[in-house]
């Protein structure tokens, strides 16, 4: 019995020596479970490395590319730079060989406009103004001298300005008599014209009386308008002429237009005068005919006016006599 419970208790201890490893095999099986989970994870982690490795190889290759290529460029532009400084010290050699020619030619014109208004100052009385213009000893006195000589100039220059004044003033005041004598004989003008108009009247209404005591017809007279056409205004009277009962002669008097009258007049004018067109000399070209008759009709019509108003002769002639006084006094 002895033995029975001896091998009992035997038993039950290898039994919970057996559920000992069991527990202990079940936590191995869990932690060789979590190791494999854990194994993929790293193995998943190792081949992203791998692939990352690739692609910072493949970086680190086109960044030495561009490395290299900076420094290409680098070097270039390191060339430039050390060109451009031969070129900034070549061209600042070269302004300063011109400044330097330059001031010498400038001092070279000072020196010879101070000759020459030596020359001319002692032209003007005061000789041996300065002996050596190029010493220093006499550069004060020689400054001092032309100081004076240029107050007494500019001293004169006020003087003649003061007078040139006056002299405006006076040709102001001239020039405002000229204009009311002008304005005057305008006026007088008008009135001559006026009267002129008034004796042409009283001469026509005798005219017309002594014709009508003579013939045996009887004039009317109607005034037409004034229209303004594209050739200018022309008012023309219709004159008609009234039958009488009988037979008797009537005269029939012709509408005349005073343009018509007064380009015959016009045409009469030249022939007397004996003017001649611009395309009679040998000089003009016979191509500029239109530009030439422009030209010989304004100077016709310029010509009538002058012979038909003595107010624009006296204008111009006022307008003359005025622009050589100034002329004169400009020159003064």
């Amino acid at each position: 019995m002895h033995a029975l419970d001896e091998e009992e208790m035997q038993m039950e201890e290898l039994t919970k020596n057996i559920e000992e490893l069991e527990n202990l095999s079940q936590k191995k099986n869990l932690e060789i479970q979590n190791l494999e989970a854990s194994r993929g994870k790293l193995m998943k982690k190792v081949s992203i490395t791998i692939s990352k490795f690739d692609e910072l190889h493949h970086l680190c290759a086109s960044l030495l590319a561009e490395v290299e290529k900076l420094q290409c460029q680098l070097q270039e532009r390191d060339a430039d730079i050390s060109f451009l400084r031969q070129e900034v010290t070549r061209c600042t050699n070269d302004v300063l060989l011109a400044s330097q020619m330059n001031k010498k030619k400038s001092s070279d014109e000072i020196f010879e406009f101070l000759e020459w208004i030596d020359m001319m100052v002692s032209q003007e009385g005061i000789h041996d103004m300065c002996p050596d213009v190029k010493s220093d000893s006499q550069v004060n006195e020689y400054k001092e001298m032309l100081r004076k000589k240029l107050l007494s100039v500019l001293s004169e220059l006020e003087d003649l300005r003061v007078a040139a004044e006056s002299k405006d003033e006076l040709l102001q005041v001239e020039r405002s008599k000229v204009e009311e004598l002008t304005h005057k004989a305008e006026t007088l003008e008008l009135s001559l014209h006026q009267k002129e108009s008034q004796l042409n009247l009283l001469e026509d209404v005798g005219e017309s009386g002594g014709g009508a005591s003579t013939s045996l017809e009887v004039l009317e007279v109607e005034p037409v308008t004034e229209k303004w056409t594209a050739a200018g205004t022309s008012v023309t009277p219709q004159v008609r002429s009234l039958r009488k009962g009988n037979n008797d002669h009537v005269a029939i008097a012709v509408d005349v237009d005073p343009g018509s009258t007064s380009r015959i007049e016009d045409e009469d004018d030249d022939k007397v005068h004996g003017f001649k067109s611009l395309t009679y000399s040998r000089i003009v070209p016979r191509f500029t005919r239109p530009l030439t008759d422009m030209i010989d009709g304004l100077w016709v019509s310029c010509d009538r006016t002058l012979m038909r108003q003595p107010t624009l002769r006296l204008g111009i002639i006022i307008y003359w006599a005025l622009m050589h006084l100034l002329l004169a006094f400009s020159v003064v």
